[in-house]
């Protein structure tokens, strides 16, 4: 996630801060001192800190199950409004989706369940004051993780509680149904958050907002894979490909850009694909290098490749989070065509406006793509030469 600034890795998972949290510690930590000076402050900010070491707590317990059953985990992000798990594939098995979802809030649970014989019960359950001392900072921590063990098994999403409905629902019916049906609770439950916000607390309107939006994504995220999962590489990917050999000058690569709208583009040794050179890398060289810089020196020599039979959701997941944009497509060691996240993009959109999303598959086999090594620039012709005017007679 942009903005973000990394914090170490815990169980091979790299935990990072976004800069929009500091924001909020030093939002508590001013309201901590308007309450009670630097004192209060002081307390305020800790108990931020001691929550929040409770959310990674509560990420972690999802991350680590989930790498358990096979999932890749690739970071945590703290944000103002709670841990943010990245996993490269949403589970779509029930019972592995329900044993990632409770151990989340069950690490709450341990939490509370370890503190409460040195603090005993809370005085306040979902309400949170700012601390006078630690044995109140450990009271309020207990109180903090008994609410989000019972808020986060709300069945509506994004909350645990959602994914658990989601789960369950998908033993009787489609994975895209139950999660169309645990989207829609979510975001009912979003707009009575935001109507009590009215009355009560803008907060509860920013979170109503929140949950609305987060519900809405997930559902858009879950059709988006049921289409792309009936799509192979071949239906959507660019078949006609500007080429480059390693010779060949990034500037000549640069003018290609601009004149084909091609951000990455595969090296060709005759009939052999050698390397793959990125818009990234071109602008960095151009910058610090010069124009003249050939392409051998700049391209990666073992990009990552595609088959014409690959299935476009296990590439979305897979591969496209990677910093390139363009993929080589090859079939029998021979370039075939670039897939860019711009042919899924405009598949999806196509789809969307015809009817209900329906794939549309190509019915006719792949052809050869038209490559050319960066092809030249038309120049028009010079007008013709005038002749000089007469002066009359």
């Amino acid at each position: 996630m942009r903005w973000s600034l990394p914090l170490g890795r815990v169980f091979g998972i790299a935990l990072r801060l976004h800069f929009t949290f500091l924001l909020l510690v030093a939002f508590i930590g001013y309201q901590g001192f308007l309450a009670r000076g630097v004192s209060g402050a002081g307390w305020a900010v800790g108990l931020v800190l001691a929550v929040f070491a409770c959310v990674v707590l509560h990420e972690l317990g999802h991350s680590v199950v989930a790498q358990r059953l096979g999932v890749e985990v690739r970071s945590i992000t703290l944000l103002p409004i709670g841990g943010v798990a990245a996993l490269r594939s949403i589970p779509e098995n029930p019972w592995h989706e329900m044993a990632i979802t409770v151990a989340g809030p069950l690490m709450n649970l341990v939490v509370a369940g370890v503190l409460l014989p040195v603090t005993g019960w809370p005085r306040e359950f979902l309400w949170v004051h700012y601390p006078d001392d630690l044995p109140g900072l450990l009271r309020t921590l207990v109180g903090v993780n008994l609410g989000l063990f019972v808020f986060n098994f709300i069945p509506a999403f994004p909350m645990d509680g959602g994914r658990m409905l989601r789960a369950l629902l998908a033993m009787w019916m489609s994975y895209r149904r139950a999660t169309v049906v645990a989207a829609t609770a979510g975001q009912a439950l979003a707009v009575l958050f935001i109507v009590a916000g009215l009355k009560f607390s803008v907060m509860w309107i920013v979170l109503g907002a929140f949950i609305f939006l987060a519900a809405e994504g997930e559902e858009k995220t879950v059709k988006m894979r049921s289409v792309l999962r009936e799509v192979e590489v071949a239906d959507v990917m660019t078949r006609e490909v500007v080429t480059v050999t390693p010779q060949t000058p990034i500037r000549d690569v640069l003018a290609a850009m601009y004149r084909t709208g091609q951000d990455d583009f595969p090296v060709m040794e005759g009939e052999r694909l050698v390397g793959l050179v990125t818009r990234p890398v071109v602008i960095q060289t151009v910058n610090q290098r010069g124009e003249a810089v050939p392409v051998a020196e700049i391209m990666d020599p073992d990009p990552p490749v595609l088959s014409p039979r690959n299935n476009v959701a296990w590439v979305h997941e897979q591969v496209m989070s990677e910093h390139y944009q363009g993929f080589p497509v090859l079939e029998n060691g021979r370039l075939v065509g670039l897939l860019t996240p711009d042919n899924i993009s405009r598949y999806l959109l196509l789809q969307e406006s015809l009817k209900g999303w329906r794939p549309v598959r190509a019915t006719t086999p792949t052809p050869p793509p038209a490559t050319a090594v960066v092809p030249p620039v038309a120049t028009p012709p010079p007008p013709p030469k005038s002749a000089p005017p007469t002066v009359p007679s």
